[in-house]
């Protein structure tokens, strides 16, 4: 059974809201680009802005939005496209400038308006940026090249090129200030929308959606790796011939068709390679022979076409490269244990929810003619499956947190202090703590005592000849398991808003120690559990119980006042 972390009211929103911004993403977004419809990216993010919109009209929580986008992120990853990296950047950009924007003007017409249209901005800024991060600044001679070439071709004097990007800006500048308006105004409706209007749930809708593939093996070495490349090819693009470093580039890309084959299918596409080929005698014929007035050639034309198809191959594959290695699960996880953890559990209600949005959007026939009724029943729909999931919310387990630290580096100090902290706000704490025993600066054991009673006893020494557990060096006595055991039991605990345990190692993770009690422990109802992990168990520790950590914490680079104002915080949300 997975235990993890409750979802707090403003998560299970941002859940539900970033699911049916992926719906959109997902679905639509496949389909534009498979028809290579021109202005994908604008419409993908004036109907993303539209929706969080509604959502914050609907829902009004500061920090919705950030957390929809970050959700909406995360799940684009299992779109069919092999490059996730670009458009799983565009999605969070677009969601961190209109919560900017609420957050400086408000959450108003005024804010909603700005960022939008900024928001909306972002696919026309990413595409420039995107090409000429892929084929290098010869792409903007490239194209004011061509503007030169065409106006005096028609005898156009007064359009410069920078004039037609201002004007595609301001076109996607006006489609977000649309898209925003229609979301004001679907929000409200949905807010007052009739139940009997809003269409019910319906759970039993199968997924339609897949995972990437399983038999994939992951490595975060590989991941370091094609990062430091990246830039090392672009050196080496730069500085050696084409024809040299043509051979290293051909490597590369041989190495990763090998490590991915899941990439093999997108370049059989001829498609990708029309373009680069495209590209190469477009910049040969510009760049060239038709610019005989600044001494260029066009041989030396096509030599800066192949530098650009050479640098587009290297940016597409290593960027394919990557998108697979961030799906790694311990990767996900790294992520997750610093101060992400309410993601994952959001994450989990999101893709459930996924197949019940894409129902709903896939059901508005009348779309296109009644888009302010068809957005407020889809949203409505959000709001009918979170009704049903918060009365789940006697169900769920605790919020964990994690201290963590090697030997020596102070966690139980820091334990002990938190303590104190807490037990200065009036916050019931419990659990157990051990103290470290020393005699003439030699680490001889550890005593335990009951946080709530305040009783100790030894724990383990390492010279003692009772028959229990033996741990490394140490012997553990069996009548002070038992009494850590009932200072962790359910009923000893009860009225405890805090219940601390120093520490989960391999005693715990072999079934004995305090790994008994770890099952009820993660049951607690509306409290939270913190967990003392040496640094180099963290993961064995989270996998074993299949814990999502709200936070991790550094014994030596923490305080206590800082954890126990975030383990207050997180009793706020769950209590209210």
């Amino acid at each position: 059974m997975k235990s993890s972390a409750p979802l707090t009211t403003i998560w299970l929103k941002a859940a539900l809201l970033g699911s049916l911004w992926a719906s959109v993403e997902i679905v639509l977004g496949s389909f534009l680009h498979n028809i290579q419809f021109p202005i994908t990216g604008t419409i993908l993010a004036a109907l993303g802005m539209c929706l969080c919109v509604a959502g914050a009209v609907m829902w009004d929580r500061p920090g919705l939005i950030w957390r929809a986008g970050a959700i909406c992120a995360v799940m684009k990853s299992i779109s069919p496209s092999a490059v996730i990296l670009g458009p799983m950047i565009g999605i969070m950009l677009e969601a961190l400038l209109l919560e900017a924007t609420t957050r400086v003007f408000g959450r108003n017409a005024v804010g909603f308006l700005v960022g939008g249209a900024l928001a909306t901005s972002m696919p026309i800024v990413q595409r420039i940026v995107g090409i000429v991060f892929t084929y290098g600044t010869d792409a903007a001679r490239l194209y004011v090249a061509i503007v030169d070439m065409a106006t005096k071709s028609l005898g156009i004097t007064s359009v410069r090129p920078a004039d037609i990007i201002l004007l595609l800006l301001a076109i996607n500048v006006i489609l977000g200030a649309i898209a925003v308006l229609v979301g004001m105004a679907a929000g409200k409706r949905a807010r007052t929308l009739r139940a009997n209007e809003s269409p019910r749930p319906n759970h039993d809708v199968p997924s339609l959606f897949g995972s990437p593939d399983p038999s994939q093996k992951f490595s975060r070495t590989l991941l370091a790796v094609h990062i430091l490349l990246m830039p090392a090819g672009f050196l080496a693009i730069n500085t050696l011939t084409p024809w040299a470093s043509a051979p290293l580039i051909a490597v590369y890309f041989a190495a990763c068709l090998f490590a991915y084959p899941g990439l093999r299918k997108r370049f059989r596409r001829p498609r990708l390679w029309i373009e680069f080929a495209g590209v190469s005698l477009l910049a040969g014929m510009v760049l060239g022979g038709f610019q005989h007035n600044n001494g260029a050639t066009q041989a030396g034309g096509l030599m800066i076409g192949l530098q650009m198809a050479l640098r587009a191959t290297l940016v597409v594959v290593a960027f394919s490269a990557i998108s697979v290695e961030l799906r790694n699960p311990r990767v996900i996880s790294w992520f997750m244990q610093r101060g992400l953890g309410q993601l994952s559990s959001a994450l989990d209600v999101a893709f459930e929810a996924l197949p019940i949005m894409t129902r709903a959007i896939g059901e508005e026939k009348r779309f296109l003619r009644e888009p302010l009724t068809s957005i407020a029943r889809v949203l409505a729909t959000a709001v009918r499956w979170m009704e049903f999931l918060e009365t789940q919310t006697e169900a769920e387990p605790p919020s964990v947190f994690i201290l963590t630290g090697e030997q020596g580096e102070g966690k139980t100090k820091v334990l002990l202090s938190l303590i104190d902290e807490l037990r200065n706000r009036g916050i019931p704490v419990g659990g157990i703590v051990a103290p470290c025993v020393m005699t003439d600066g030699k680490r001889m054991g550890y005593d335990i005592e009951d946080i709530r009673t305040r009783q100790r006893q030894t724990l383990c020494r390492i010279d003692a000849h009772d028959s229990g557990i033996t741990a490394g060096s140490f012997r553990f006595r069996p009548e002070a398991i038992a009494f850590g055991r009932m200072a962790l039991s359910p009923g000893h605990l009860k009225g405890c808003r805090v219940i601390c345990v120093d520490e989960i190692g391999p005693l715990e993770l072999s079934g004995k120690g305090w790994g008994p009690t770890m099952e009820s422990l993660l049951q607690t109802r509306k409290c939270c559990v913190l967990l003392v992990v040496r640094r180099s168990l963290v993961d064995h520790v989270v996998e074993r119980w299949h814990i999502g950590p709200l936070h991790v914490w550094n014994a030596r680079d923490t305080s206590a006042g800082s954890v126990a104002d975030e383990i207050r915080r997180n009793l706020a949300e769950v209590s209210g």
